[in-house]
C-alpha cells in the first residue's frame, strides 16, 4: 500500500517524506534582521507622533502624502511637514517691500519654544534618539550637496547664497568652486566678514522650493 510518512510499494521514499523545512523560505541574513528590527522600533515611534499646529496624528492623516514629518534642526518639536511649512511661509510675503527681517526671523523660530531654525528636513518617520535625528540631518545635506545648484549652473550663473548654500557648486568638468571668506573694514577700520544672504533662511519657503525644483 502507499504510505504517508513511510516508504510506498515499490521500496522508494514518498514524496511525503520530505524535511519538513524543504519549502521554508531561506533564513534572513543578520544585516536584514537588523534593519527590519530598527524599521519596526521607526514605526513605533512614529505611530502616535502629534503635530504641534494642528494636533492631528502624523501618521493618521487621511492622505498618504501628508503623513510626513518637518523636523526642525533647531529642536525636537514635531509637526508635520504641510504645517510646518507653512508656518515658515508667513515671513514671507508677495511684496518684498513689507517682508521685514523681524517678521521672517519670526517665522525661522519654532511655533512653541521659539528656538531658531535653519531649516527643516522632510521625513516619514520620528527619529527614536537625538543620534539618530543627527544621523538624518546628515543625510539630508550629504543628499543635496549631491545636487549641481541651479543658480551656480556649471558656473554660468550666480548664486546669491554662496558658502552657505547646500546644493553643489560644481563646474562642468567636476571640479567644485573654492569659498574664499570676503572681507573689509568700516570706518574705523575694525575688519568684518561679509556674507551674503543664506539658503538657510529661504530654502523651505514655497518661492525657494519652486526655484530648486
Amino acid at each position: 500500500g502507499g504510505a504517508y510518512g513511510g516508504q510506498a510499494g515499490d521500496g522508494t521514499v514518498s514524496q511525503d517524506t520530505a524535511a519538513p523545512d524543504a519549502f521554508a523560505p531561506p533564513p534572513v541574513s543578520q544585516e536584514e534582521a537588523e534593519r527590519l528590527r530598527i524599521e519596526d522600533e521607526r514605526t513605533a515611534a512614529s505611530a502616535k507622533v502629534e503635530c504641534g499646529i494642528c494636533l492631528e496624528i502624523v501618521h493618521e492623516k487621511p492622505r498618504i502624502g501628508e503623513r510626513r514629518f518637518g523636523l526642525l534642526s533647531g529642536c525636537d518639536h514635531p509637526f508635520c511637514l504641510g504645517c510646518i511649512r507653512d508656518w515658515r511661509d508667513g515671513g514671507v510675503v508677495r511684496d518684498a517691500a513689507e517682508q521685514t527681517s523681524g517678521a521672517l526671523e519670526q517665522a525661522r523660530k519654532c511655533p512653541l519654544c521659539r528656538t531658531q531654525s535653519h531649516f527643516t528636513i522632510p521625513s516619514t518617520h520620528w527619529p527614536r534618539n537625538a543620534e539618530e535625528k543627527d544621523a538624518m540631518i546628515g543625510e539630508y545635506r550629504a543628499r543635496m550637496d549631491r545636487i549641481p545648484c541651479r543658480n551656480f549652473d556649471y558656473g554660468d550663473g550666480h548664486c546669491p547664497f554662496g558658502s552657505s548654500c547646500f546644493y553643489a557648486h560644481v563646474y562642468r568638468d567636476g571640479t567644485r568652486e573654492s569659498h574664499e571668506i570676503r572681507k573689509t573694514t568700516d570706518a574705523e577700520g575694525n575688519l568684518k566678514i561679509v556674507g551674503g544672504a543664506r539658503l538657510s533662511d529661504w530654502l523651505d519657503t514655497s518661492q525657494g522650493r519652486r526655484a530648486f525644483r
